[in-house]
């Protein structure tokens, strides 16, 4: 190191010590699309395959994963035996996996919507903002049974 020269991405603190420099302030540089062409983007995208058949293919999925569980295999060898499944809908396998179990009725109602959707009924958008607002009621804002006082 010479002497007088400042070390490589370094500036000087109040006492003269080198301190690396900081990543710089502000929001980062977007490049990419905006929100409104990402979102345009997504309507007219096709999915990877029709929505009837991802609902018939994951109500499958989910019934063999079940029938994996009862017959007590572990969850790394129903991995195994199903791993499109685990790997495309990661987050759906560890659901239905889960030592806890999950809640079969909530499935069940947005895959009815993928049917609707695949039958021409519903938009991606309407099915969305159903199951959304299903959701919140459910587990946002359930209705108080516990018999809260109101006033």
């Amino acid at each position: 190191m010479s002497s007088g020269g400042s070390l490589p991405n370094t500036q000087q603190d109040a006492s003269g010590n080198g301190v690396r420099n900081r990543r710089r302030l502000g929001p980062p540089e977007d490049t990419g699309p905006t929100l409104e062409e990402s979102l345009r983007d997504a309507e007219h995208r096709g999915l990877d395959f029709p929505a009837a058949e991802r609902a018939a293919y994951v109500r499958a999925m989910v019934a063999r994963t079940g029938e994996l569980k009862r017959a007590g295999r572990s969850l790394e060898e129903i991995r195994q035996l199903l791993p499109e499944f685990a790997r495309d809908y990661q987050h759906l396998f560890e659901m239905v996996t889960a030592s806890e179990g999950y809640d079969a009725t909530h499935l069940n109602m947005m895959l009815t919507m993928l049917d609707r959707m695949g039958q021409g009924n519903l938009t991606h958008h309407q099915a969305t903002v159903i199951v959304g607002d299903r959701t919140m009621k459910k587990f946002v804002r359930p209705s108080n049974k516990e018999g809260a006082s109101s006033s």
